[in-house]
């Protein structure tokens, strides 16, 4: 089979994934600048909204498998970022929450990320990443 360039690139799911790289590359080392991983950021993240979550909500969230969650979140808690509720049985809802440190350091990474996600940064548009983002989350909910 004789494939050429036009071939490759049309594939959306290749492109995609090509693209999730380059964004992983950039973004992972703007969260090590500040001692974070990208689970960790997502953890602070969504736990920055007042939901809450199960260990096992906030593992699909950040996409890991929940079994690694465990880890992450013990990690976070030694850091003192977050906060697990005092019950802790099997089945039953562990509330998380961030500390002070936690809110302190998601201000401080939030714009550097804000910065990475910048138009001009993915030589795109406004309304180019606006439309991108639209598609993307659809494609996200979809697999939900």
């Amino acid at each position: 089979m004789d494939l050429t360039e036009g071939d490759i690139d049309a594939l959306v799911t290749w492109s995609l994934i090509r693209a999730a790289h380059r964004a992983q590359r950039e973004l992972t080392a703007v969260f090590a600048e500040h001692g974070l991983s990208p689970v960790q950021f997502g953890v602070l993240s969504h736990l920055a909204t007042g939901a809450e979550f199960t260990q096992a909500q906030l593992a699909r969230e950040v996409l890991v498998r929940p079994q690694s969650m465990s880890g992450v979140l013990d990690g976070m808690v030694a850091r003192g970022l977050i906060t697990r509720g005092s019950e802790r049985s099997k089945g039953r809802r562990n509330p998380l929450a961030l500390t002070a440190a936690g809110r302190e350091l998601l201000a401080v990474v939030w714009p550097a990320v804000r910065e990475a996600n910048r138009p001009e940064r993915l030589g795109m548009s406004e309304a180019e990443v606006a439309a991108l983002n639209g598609v993307l989350l659809r494609m996200v909910e979809g697999s939900r």
